[in-house]
């Protein structure tokens, strides 16, 4: 593992630790009762460790429901709130109930009616009912921050006290796999009313009926949460989780090493083959549903000329990408969805690197001699490493990359939400895994604002495609709807698919009934400290 970081801050880390009563020694308690036990093992001990510390690299947007949909914040959220329909924790391509015990589809497959489980309490105490279910499904979606999952949608209705409807404007395949988003988290109703009566902000004062309820959150340092004993699923058994904000990922990785965490999100690819050797520490692994990709801002700027941006796709060489922006732990995309998804089609080929066809365009587009530029980028290493390698390439034909790396708020505000960017690389994980969640998210006209389709991008042909396939239940005319929205795409060069990484998560070895995820929903009221 590389050592050049900085051990001030692992230091700072564990100082922290001590405010906050979240250390790595055994509690002075003793051991939980029986009843904490970890599920499924008869005859197992309670959890060794009763607080677990989670390192993260990035603080939430928000608590809210209605107003977040990135990965890391969602990850926080899982442990605060419910949805309908979860995945297994031990086999997240399973759906299983969540906060509906049951539901059923009508014969035409544009209604799917849930029915709740009773006797489910919020972290206020109060009993949730249809009403909060209701009134959370219809405020998520006529939020902008659902607009990328819900486009099926046409709108929620309460049946009865333990009875709610989806109802869709068109058959959807994968809507279980929608209500299961986090987006669709369900809180009360009264929590929300009260907060907006007194001017409190919700986002910041969580109300859902998850396996832990929030304690305190400490903007720039951590987020603290404690187990809800009324938990419908039985209590956590582990009663304390802090997720500790540690946006540097190698003393992230040191901090883990040596125990100051018991998780971190997320190491370095540079630092997996260390730890992956390191006897106290574990990991999962799976295929991600990510897709690194290069967004240029398509109504504004130099990359409104489309000779432009097909110069930029045939000077990069995007194998070399894949190593040095991922230390070989990804593989490249050729099509605008994520590798492991439905849709990704494995025959369809991207441009590959010619400079000399790069050069061409560049000087038929009136820069023989290139131009500079700057890629408006959040500083993490996780878009910088390969936005660097691509930086080195471009300039063989001229382009001089320069980065503005901004704060995340600032960075999802200017370029997610105002369109003020030129160019910049980062990652979109397919929320639902089918490759109709990028391209309706990415590409999509009615995806302009909110943070989803912020290339500006908007052809009527590809909205009608994308649409066309959304409806078709015959999975092989998807494929080809697909291939045809995939060949317009290459043309045009909206984005360009650099690579889809695998997702590895690394732990403290005694922490147990930790499973892999690729969107990082880990069920941390099941896991526990083995003795």
């Amino acid at each position: 593992m590389k050592r050049n970081i900085s051990f001030v801050l692992v230091i700072m880390i564990a100082l922290s630790l001590a405010l906050t009563g979240c250390t790595n020694g055994t509690p002075s308690g003793g051991s939980e009762p029986a009843s904490a036990a970890a599920s499924g093992a008869p005859g197992e001990t309670a959890s060794a460790k009763d607080s677990l510390l989670w390192g993260v690299n990035a603080e939430p947007s928000s608590l809210d429901p209605s107003t977040s949909k990135d990965t890391v914040t969602h990850m926080m959220m899982y442990q605060i709130y419910d949805a309908l329909i979860k995945e297994d924790p031990a086999d997240y391509t399973k759906l299983v109930p969540g906060l509906a015990e049951s539901w059923e589809f009508s014969d035409d497959n544009t209604q799917v009616t849930f029915h709740l489980r009773k006797d489910v309490k919020f972290h206020n105490g109060d009993t949730m009912t249809a009403d909060d279910v209701y009134f959370s499904l219809q405020r998520s979606l006529e939020s902008s921050f659902s607009s990328g999952i819900s486009e099926a949608i046409d709108h929620f209705e309460k049946v009865d006290d333990m009875t709610v409807k989806c109802v869709l404007k068109y058959p959807y395949g994968p809507i279980l796999d929608v209500m299961t988003n986090m987006t669709y988290g369900i809180v009360s109703k009264r929590a929300v009313e009260e907060a907006e009566a007194a001017s409190v902000d919700f986002a910041r004062n969580p109300c859902g009926t998850g396996a832990y309820k929030i304690v305190e959150w400490r903007s720039g340092d951590a987020l603290v949460l404690e187990r809800f004993d009324d938990y419908y699923d039985g209590p956590a058994h582990i009663k304390n989780l802090s997720f500790k904000l540690v946006p540097d990922a190698a003393s992230g990785a040191i901090a883990l090493e040596d125990g100051t965490l018991d998780v971190y999100y997320i190491v370095a690819p540079s630092d997996y083959d260390h730890l992956k050797n390191t006897k106290n520490i574990a990991y999962v692994e799976c295929p991600g549903v990510g897709l690194h990709h290069i967004t240029f801002n398509v109504t504004d700027g130099i990359f409104t000329d489309k000779r432009i941006r097909q110069a930029v796709a045939y000077a990069l060489n995007r194998d070399d990408i894949v190593i040095g922006g991922a230390e070989g732990y990804a593989n490249v995309a050729d099509c605008l969805a994520p590798t492991s998804v439905f849709g990704y089609i494995d025959d369809f080929k991207w441009y590959e690197q010619d400079l000399d066809k790069a050069k061409a365009l560049l000087a038929e587009a009136g820069y023989p001699n290139g131009f500079d530029v700057v890629f408006s980028m959040q500083g993490s290493d996780t878009y910088m490493k390969p936005a660097q390698v691509a930086q080195d390439q471009l300039r063989k034909i001229g382009i001089n990359v320069t980065f503005d790396k901004m704060e995340r708020a600032a960075y999802l505000e200017d370029v997610g939400n105002k369109r003020k960017f030129a160019a910049s690389l980062r990652m979109i994980n397919a929320t639902v895994r089918d490759a109709d969640s990028v391209l309706t998210r990415r590409f999509h006209s009615s995806m302009l604002g909110g943070g989803n389709n912020y290339s500006g991008y908007s052809n009527p042909e590809v909205d009608s495609l994308i649409e066309e396939a959304r409806k078709a239940s015959d999975r092989d005319k998807r494929v080809e709807l697909y291939r045809q929205i995939y060949e317009i795409l290459k043309e045009d060069v909206p984005l360009i698919p650099i690579y889809t990484d695998t997702v590895n998560m690394f732990y403290n070895a005694k922490l147990k009934n930790f499973y892999a995820h690729p969107v990082y929903r880990y069920a941390v009221g099941k896991m526990y400290f083995e003795q």
